[in-house]
């Protein structure tokens, strides 16, 4: 995933005509920013062996670290649980996830229970809001016909889907809101509340990618060559801020974990990052690593190869 975000935002850059406004100035002397540890002295950073006892590489799905995929498989505890890849959510201490082209489960006693098999075509980004859990349903986003996204909506418990059939290409986010799902296009962005059917448009340049939740926006402004500078900002295009140059980007899907921790890589200096809206401060959290997933309070990062991984997690809600 970390790589995909770089070679999008690359690609789109060359294709950029109208350029940034303003010169981007060469950065000078690189200063490393304070490790999370220090930023917050309680900070604790765990480790979880990413081979199961047969050897397969495990990656985590879950923010405890005990769900993951191995080899076309969903595990728990070590368990094979489902054979095929799963995209999934945590809530009330049921493990529920998506496997296209087959239906929506449920982890219930230890056992996999179909909720519905009527899952359409799924919106699937990477993203903790592909399946959200809420107020007993589950929801998603599936591809409509046209054009149109419809957020599909099933009790927990099973029973008829209900659609809401919407215009243009969205994926939800925070509950209850949809966003564009066109994340590799520069331009405006839009959200939309799933109560009313509400429509705002983000403002945002051709020469921009922004990405939304219902309280912060994250904006990749681009030039030809690359990133030209990461900011962040409201939904209605106010409070907005830089938080890094060329070397900055979006390191996980989502804009904000707890409405207050950007995952980012800084590419300039190699690192693994976190920045805290409330506080408005960056720090280092690994120097070196692989893959990098987010979900929920929870950020977690791989280092070493295949035949001997590591997992590096940190829980966010206690800093």
């Amino acid at each position: 995933m970390t790589h995909r975000i770089a070679l999008v935002v690359a690609a789109l850059a060359a294709a950029v005509l109208v350029a940034a406004p303003g010169p981007v100035r060469a950065p000078g002397k690189l200063v490393a920013a304070p490790v999370v540890t220090d930023a917050w002295p309680g900070a604790r950073i765990s480790t979880l062996s990413g081979n199961l006892p047969d050897g397969s590489v495990f990656a985590p799905l879950s923010p405890d670290l005990r769900a993951g995929e191995s080899d076309g498989r969903l595990v728990i505890d070590d368990d094979v649980v489902r054979e095929g890849p799963a995209q999934y959510t945590l809530a009330a201490g049921s493990l529920v996830w998506l496997e296209r082209g087959t239906g929506l489960f449920r982890m219930a006693d230890s056992v996999a229970e179909l909720i519905t098999a009527d899952i359409g075509a799924p919106v699937v980004l990477e993203s903790q809001y592909d399946v959200v859990v809420h107020d007993d349903h589950v929801s998603w986003a599936a591809v409509g016909p046209e054009g149109t996204t419809e957020i599909r909506t099933v009790a927990l418990t099973g029973g008829a889907v209900e659609k809401l059939v919407l215009p243009g290409k969205l994926a939800l986010t925070e509950w209850p809101y949809a966003t564009s799902a066109e994340i590799e296009q520069g331009g405006p962005s839009a959200l939309v509340d799933l109560r009313t059917t509400a429509r705002t448009v983000v403002p945002g340049q051709n020469y921009e990618l922004i990405d939304c939740t219902p309280s912060w926006c994250r904006v990749q402004v681009l030039r030809q060559g690359g990133s030209a500078r990461f900011d962040l900002m409201r939904a209605d295009g106010t409070d907005r801020r830089r938080i890094g140059g060329a070397g900055l980007r979006p390191a996980v899907q989502d804009v904000l974990l707890l409405d207050r921790f950007a995952v980012l890589a800084d590419d300039s200096r190699g690192v693994l990052c976190l920045y805290d809206v409330d506080r408005g401060r960056l720090a280092d959290l690994a120097s070196s690593f692989g893959t990098v997933v987010a979900r929920g309070n929870a950020v977690w990062w791989s280092t070493g190869d295949n035949t001997s991984l590591t997992w590096h997690s940190i829980d966010l809600g206690e800093l």
